[in-house]
């Protein structure tokens, strides 16, 4: 078999020889892992006092109807799109 460099190739290197019985249980934890990494990200959020209130003010104002106070997406800089 061909070396395979990175985290990601080892991990695939790793696998292949696993019953699928335990191949389930190796992608039940990398989903474990990715949900952890987005409650965390969440809890980061949450605990920014400034942040939160930002988002109870900009939520209050939406469903006051007050759109006037929010940019639309496409009057954005998006540095991804390309100015056709």
């Amino acid at each position: 078999m061909a070396k395979v460099s990175g985290a990601r190739g080892r991990l695939i290197q790793e696998i292949e020889g696993l019953s699928e019985e335990k191949v389930k249980v190796v992608a039940d934890f990398a989903a474990f892992v990715r949900d952890r990494e987005e409650w965390l990200a969440t809890l980061e959020i949450l605990g920014n006092k400034q942040l939160t209130e930002a988002i109870r003010m900009s939520r209050d104002a939406w469903s006051q109807g007050k759109r006037a106070e929010f940019v639309k997406l496409s009057e954005l800089n998006n540095p991804w799109q390309q100015n056709v």
